[in-house]
C-alpha cells in the first residue's frame, strides 16, 4: 500500500499516511506537535523553468537559453484572532487558584498567576495557532517576596512617618521606568508563538524621558500635554517589542491621540454646566445637590471607556509586525454593554461568575483583531534569550499598573 511522509514545516513533525486517505492537494492541516496550520503539499513542485535543461539544439547551433522565471506574488491575507476556551474550563482553574491562595496566605500566587496565563495564552490563537506562556512560577515567586517587602515598608512607613513615606514613594518614581522596561521584557520574554519567543530591547533612557520626565511637566500644562505624553509612551512599547528577532512599527502621529481627546471638550464643559444649572434652578431642594454628583457618575465612566477604547484601536492599528498590519475594531456602545452586564453578573452571582465575565471580554477583544499582510509569521527568525527576572513585573502588579499596550 502506496504511503506519504507528512511533515510539520515549523517543528519537523513527521508521519505515515496512506495515500488513498490523504485530503485533496492545498487543504489546511494541523500539526499535531506544535498545533501548528500549514497546506497539505502531496505533489512535487513543479521545475524552476529558470535552471531546468534547455532542448538540445540541432548540431552547429549554440542553445537557446532557458527564459527565466517570472516570480509569482504572493497573495495577501488577513490573519484572524479567536480564542477557544469557555466559562466552564476556566472557572475550575480559578475556583481552585482562588482556594489555594486562601489556604497558603497568597504563597499560591505565582503559580495562579502562571497557570491562568497558560489558560488564556493556550487557548488564544493567531491564524490557528495557539500563544504559550513559559514563566517559571519559582521566579514570580522571588519577585513577589521582594515586590511584597516593599510594598510592607512603605505601608509601615506611611502609618509611622510621613517623611518616611514620602521617601519610599518618590523611591518608587524613581525606579518606575526600570519597572516598566524590566516588566516588558519578562513578559515578552516568555511569551511565545509557534515556539518562536517574543522580546523587548531594552531602552532606560527613552523609558525616563516618556515615563518620569514628561509626565512631570504634564500638571504645569493643565493637563493638555496628557495625549502626547500617551503617544510617546505607547511608541516605546511597541518599538522596542519584537517577534523573534522581527521588530514591531508604530505607524501613528501624535495629532491622532489628540483628536481623541477633541469630544471631550464638549462633553465635559456640558455635563458641569448642566449640574451647575440643575443646582442653581432648583436651589434649596435637597436632591438638587445631588445632581451634579450623578451626572459625574454617568459621564465619567462613558469618557474614560470612550478613551481607554479609542486609545486601544489606534495603537493596534497603527502597529506592523515584518508585512502585516494590525486591525482592530472595538466599539464603545459594545464595551459598555459588555462590562455593565458583567458587573451584574459578577455581583449577583456574589463572584462566581467572574470567570464567565473574563472569557466573554477577551473573546470580543481577540474576535475584533485581525493582522492583514502577505505570508504568515512562521518564517520569522526566532532570537535567543536569555533569563530574566521577575520582581520588577511583580512590582507594578502589587502597585496596580497597567503595562501592557
Amino acid at each position: 500500500m502506496p504511503h506519504f511522509t507528512l511533515v510539520c514545516p515549523v517543528c519537523n513533525f513527521s508521519k505515515e499516511l496512506d495515500t488513498n486517505s490523504l485530503p485533496p492537494q492545498g487543504t489546511k492541516v494541523t500539526c499535531p506537535a506544535c498545533r501548528s496550520v500549514f497546506p497539505l503539499q502531496t505533489e512535487e513542485p513543479p521545475a524552476d523553468p529558470a535552471t531546468a535543461a534547455a532542448p538540445p539544439a540541432a548540431d552547429g547551433e549554440a542553445a537557446a537559453p532557458a527564459a527565466p522565471r517570472k516570480p509569482i506574488p504572493e497573495k495577501p491575507r488577513t490573519l484572524t484572532f479567536s480564542f477557544t476556551g469557555n466559562a466552564r474550563e476556566y472557572f475550575g482553574i480559578w475556583i481552585v487558584n482562588t482556594l489555594l491562595r486562601i489556604v497558603t496566605l497568597g504563597l499560591y500566587s505565582p503559580w495562579a498567576k502562571v497557570r491562568k496565563r497558560r489558560y488564556f495564552y493556550g487557548n488564544s490563537l493567531l491564524d490557528g495557532a495557539p500563544f504559550d506562556f513559559l514563566a517559571d512560577p519559582w521566579a514570580i515567586l522571588r519577585g513577589w517576596l521582594i515586590a511584597g517587602l516593599f510594598f510592607g515598608a512603605y505601608s509601615f512607613a506611611s502609618r509611622a512617618n510621613v517623611i518616611a513615606a514620602l521617601a519610599f514613594m518618590l523611591l518608587f518614581f524613581a525606579i518606575f521606568p526600570w519597572v516598566v522596561v524590566r516588566s516588558r521584557i519578562f513578559n515578552l520574554r516568555n511569551s511565545t508563538h509557534r515556539n518562536i519567543r517574543f522580546g523587548f530591547d531594552p531602552d532606560y533612557r527613552e523609558a525616563y524621558r516618556v515615563f518620569l520626565w514628561w509626565q512631570l511637566l504634564v500638571p504645569f500644562t493643565g493637563g493638555v500635554l496628557m495625549p502626547y505624553v500617551i503617544y510617546r509612551q505607547k511608541r516605546f512599547l511597541v518599538e522596542n517589542s519584537r517577534y523573534g528577532t522581527t521588530p514591531f512599527r508604530f505607524h501613528a502621529a501624535a495629532g491622532e491621540y489628540f483628536r481623541i481627546f477633541l469630544p471631550l471638550l464638549v462633553l465635559i464643559p456640558l455635563g458641569i454646566g448642566t449640574g451647575v444649572a440643575v443646582a442653581l434652578l432648583f436651589k434649596g431642594d435637597k436632591f438638587a445637590a445631588a445632581v451634579p454628583v450623578l451626572i459625574f457618575a454617568l459621564i465619567y465612566p462613558i469618557t474614560a471607556l470612550y478613551v481607554q477604547t479609542a486609545f486601544t484601536n489606534l495603537t493596534w492599528n497603527s502597529t506592523s509586525l515584518g508585512k502585516h498590519r494590525f486591525r482592530c475594531s472595538l466599539r464603545v456602545r459594545d464595551l459598555a454593554w459588555i462590562y455593565l452586564t458583567n458587573a451584574a453578573a459578577v455581583l449577583l452571582s456574589l463572584g462566581l461568575l467572574a470567570p464567565w465575565a473574563a472569557v466573554r471580554t477577551l473573546r470580543y477583544r481577540l474576535g475584533h483583531l485581525t493582522a492583514s499582510g502577505v505570508g504568515g509569521f512562521d518564517a520569522i527568525i526566532a532570537a535567543s534569550q536569555q533569563q530574566i527576572d521577575a520582581t520588577a513585573e511583580e512590582l507594578g502588579d502589587l502597585l496596580g499598573f497597567d503595562l501592557g499596550i
